[in-house]
């Protein structure tokens, strides 16, 4: 029975977390900013797990700025031979 308040607390924490998150436009979902604070409440450095989520995203954009750069040269190539 003592784990409902803690549950209550936790639930609270999450929601008022998202909202500050989303005001932010941070891009985190519920899930992914409940695991941040999983992390966060077993001891990872919250300015390094930052870092990290800024460095995985920005890999991410390049991959995906280089798969479009990719495409548009295939389709370009494809229209000159037409």
């Amino acid at each position: 029975m003592s784990e409902q308040p803690t549950q209550h607390k936790s639930d609270t924490r999450l929601t008022i977390l998202q909202t500050i998150s989303d005001v932010l436009n941070s891009g985190l979902s519920k899930e992914s900013l409940k695991i941040c604070i999983e992390l966060v409440d077993n001891g990872v450095s919250g300015g390094a797990l930052a870092k990290v989520i800024q460095t995985i995203r920005r890999e991410a954009q390049d991959d995906e700025d280089k798969e479009n750069d990719d495409s548009g040269e295939s389709s370009a190539s494809t229209d000159s031979t037409l």
